[in-house]
């Protein structure tokens, strides 16, 4: 059984007090004065309502019976149904003669008003029940069960629709999902998380770089500074714990190895990635140690920057050298000293990608 709140009759009170010239009181289902224009009134328990509740139908009060009666005041008051049953009842202050056509407007307002919060109250009800499918989906710590189904099929929710999960961080979790909420088609899910708004989405295109793109521009237009990530694409429901965790793990690592960029998507961090997530390689790895050994000789930073440019242009030593802004034996000499310091040479693709892994490692842990 639903019945009005303090907050919904006050509500009640401030919109029809904006058309009716008269005070107007709304009481609880004990007869309590729960909103008022007189705040002196309120908490009163008013007669007038007990009798309204008692009998199911409106109640006038005239001057001579409002002396008479406790926290009464001259006026009509009428019952406040919902679903054929009273949930409260409504009062106008006044002479019953000259207010009375006005109660009838005014308890339909109220019961107006009162299914209005109501409706507003079930789509919120229904927009955490969806968040928290979603966070089921996310984590998948166990079996899904016959409920997480029926909730699916209860909110129309398509499992077996191929989804990306695309992680959006800013400064205002909340003010991202507003935004966010404007820009997501019907069978998109989304959720508010602690490290942001996660948004699954729907698409047979395979390819989350434009929707990402494109959601980055309309967050940008608004005002919002945000970054985005995107994880792999997963046929159905089952996988996309796994692309939420890349999403995560690639924000993580692309927000360090490039902190200018807006977007990441992990099938260009999956390397980074896969380090990321191997506990303790970061750390302990014995290829951290080429970085170690580099950073500890190379004072200016040159060999570092060499290499990465080196890495950056796949090894072509001609544009590497144009890129640094050196000649080639310069850069032939680096890449020796690199060679002669780590004991790997950079132009074997083997020794290379070992000191790829080790510039990784330095960045992302």
């Amino acid at each position: 059984m639903r019945y009005v709140t303090k907050e919904l009759a006050q509500k009640i009170v401030c919109r029809t007090m904006e058309i009716i010239d008269c005070n107007i009181n709304v009481m609880n289902e004990k007869g309590v004065i729960i909103g008022s224009g007189d705040k002196n009134r309120m908490n009163q328990i008013h007669e007038g309502a007990l009798m309204v509740l008692k009998s199911g139908s409106s109640y006038e009060i005239t001057q001579q019976q409002a002396d008479s009666l406790r926290g009464a005041k001259p006026g009509v008051n009428l019952p406040i149904f919902f679903n054929g049953e009273i949930v409260g009842v409504v009062g106008l202050t006044g002479l019953p003669e000259q207010i009375r056509n006005y109660g009838e407007l005014v308890r339909m307002a109220a019961e107006m008003i009162f299914q209005e919060m109501i409706l507003i109250e079930e789509i919120q009800w229904d927009e955490r029940l969806k968040e928290e499918l979603v966070h089921q989906l996310l984590q998948q710590e166990d079996p899904f069960d016959s409920l997480f189904f029926d909730r699916a099929n209860r909110f129309d929710i398509n499992l077996y629709l191929p989804r990306v999960a695309v992680i959006v961080t800013a400064d205002n979790r909340h003010e991202v999902m507003k935004l966010v909420k404007k820009y997501i088609a019907n069978n998109d899910l989304y959720a508010m998380l602690p490290d942001g708004v996660v948004i699954l989405k729907s698409t047979e295109t395979g390819s989350a770089s434009s929707y990402a793109e494109q959601l980055e521009k309309q967050l940008r237009a608004s005002g919002m500074v945000c970054k985005l990530a995107a994880g792999s694409f997963q046929a159905d429901f089952k996988g996309l714990h796994v692309s939420y965790q890349q999403a995560k793990d690639t924000l993580a690592v692309g927000s360090k190895l490039h902190p200018e960029a807006d977007f990441y998507c992990y099938a260009d961090y999956q390397i980074p990635v896969l380090l990321r997530q191997r506990v303790g390689f970061q750390e302990n790895h014995d290829l951290l140690d080429h970085y170690k050994k580099l950073k500890e000789y190379d004072k200016k930073k040159e060999l570092i920057e060499t290499l990465t440019v080196y890495i950056e242009e796949n090894g072509e030593g001609s544009t590497a050298a144009k890129k640094l802004f050196i000649h080639r034996n310069t850069l032939s000499y680096r890449l020796d000293k690199i060679q002669s310091i780590t004991g790997k040479d950079p132009r074997k693709v083997k020794d290379l990608l070992e000191l790829y892994v080790a510039l990784l490692l330095s960045k992302i842990s």
